[in-house]
């Protein structure tokens, strides 16, 4: 593919996720900085998690190293200016370890009866905040406004990482984000094409792959052994696959192992059982069966995940995205990050 760069020159990073109880963010990501991961994501659904932002700000006195990763953040839950005004302080703080994580929207625009966003009105929006993170004018008719208050204070401008799934998404990152985040599983050929919309966008953008940093949300299960793994791997993905599944997805270009789940989980998706506590047999996880999970995610010990995570490496991706137990998480960055990082060493 072209405009790829030299991948090779850059580190791997490796990040985790997932919902936490309330004023617990800090030593979230301490333990998570003691373990190895480049980066802690806060999640961002306000019914069910305490406000990110203000996670982050207790974060950012209890690590020195790890990189504080906000949301997704959505612009129909919040206005572009207020999320630049809320982010920035977290890279003034910590001496430019903030990245500013944005979507169209998920389970924080559910619960509020909203949609997520048209993909114009997103790219609009990522534009905006774009422009206010690198204190710049934004106009709005005839008023111009940027972050006054930052004025004077020197400070690098916060990345922005677009989580995304569908080609038109997919096409506005690579315009527009720092960093981009594909939700679309782990199965090489899915990645294979995102990258290339990807590609095609970045060129008429006049940016190359120098100019972003792409990786991979991913579900993982680690387990014993791969007949385990397929098990344990299967509910843990519907959460992830129907991002593909929103509305303005032309579900017939997809697969058909990818698209039977997808056609489903359009109409039937419940957030109800959309969190950690959830029972693994829900009405999500019942339209994902063995088959699709072992190909959308990645389930078995920690050598097969060295080994399907490494495929990803050797396509291009530089970070990598998991949401695991306590257990698995840990065993996840004592046995699969270390050989993987040896890939770009």
């Amino acid at each position: 593919m072209a405009l790829r760069g030299d991948s090779s020159l850059r580190p791997l990073e490796f990040g985790t996720t997932g919902f936490y109880p309330p004023f617990t963010g800090a030593e979230m990501a301490r333990r998570s900085e003691e373990l190895g991961f480049d980066f802690q994501m806060f999640s961002e659904n306000h019914t069910r998690v305490p406000d990110c932002l203000g996670e982050m700000r207790d974060a950012v006195r209890s690590t020195d190293r790890i990189k504080l990763l906000c949301g997704p953040l959505t612009f129909v839950t919040r206005n572009p200016g207020v999320i630049a005004s809320g982010i920035l302080p977290i890279q003034l703080l910590s001496g430019g370890r903030a990245i500013c994580g944005v979507a169209s929207g998920d389970s924080a625009v559910a619960v509020v009866g909203k949609r997520p966003q048209h993909i114009n009105e997103l790219e609009r929006d990522l534009g905006i905040l774009r422009s206010y993170l690198h204190q710049k004018d934004v106009t709005f008719g005839e008023l111009t406004s940027r972050l006054e208050w930052a004025a004077g204070l020197a400070f690098d401008p916060v990345p922005i990482q677009m989580v995304c799934s569908g080609p038109r998404a997919i096409a506005v990152a690579a315009r527009l984000a720092d960093r981009i985040g594909l939700s679309v599983g782990a199965n090489p050929d899915r990645i294979t094409w995102a990258l290339k919309i990807i590609d095609e966008a970045l060129g008429p953008a006049g940016r190359s792959r120098d100019d972003v940093r792409i990786g991979a949300f991913l579900p993982v299960a680690i387990t014993t052994d791969r007949a385990t793994g397929r098990e344990a791997i299967r509910p843990r993905t519907a959460g992830w696959a129907h991002m593909s599944s929103f509305k303005g997805n032309d579900l017939s270009q997809q697969p058909e192992i990818m698209r039977r789940v997808t056609s489903v989980l359009r109409d039937t998706y419940d957030y109800r059982y959309h969190h950690p506590g959830a029972p693994a047999q829900n009405p999500n996880t019942a339209a994902c069966d063995e088959e699709f999970g072992d190909w959308f995610g990645i389930g078995g010990p920690p050598s097969y995940v060295v080994d399907r995570i490494g495929e990803l490496v050797e396509l291009g991706l530089d970070f990598f995205v998991t949401a695991l137990p306590p257990a698995e998480r840990e065993e996840f960055a004592g046995e699969v990050m270390p050989p993987l990082r040896t890939l770009r060493s």
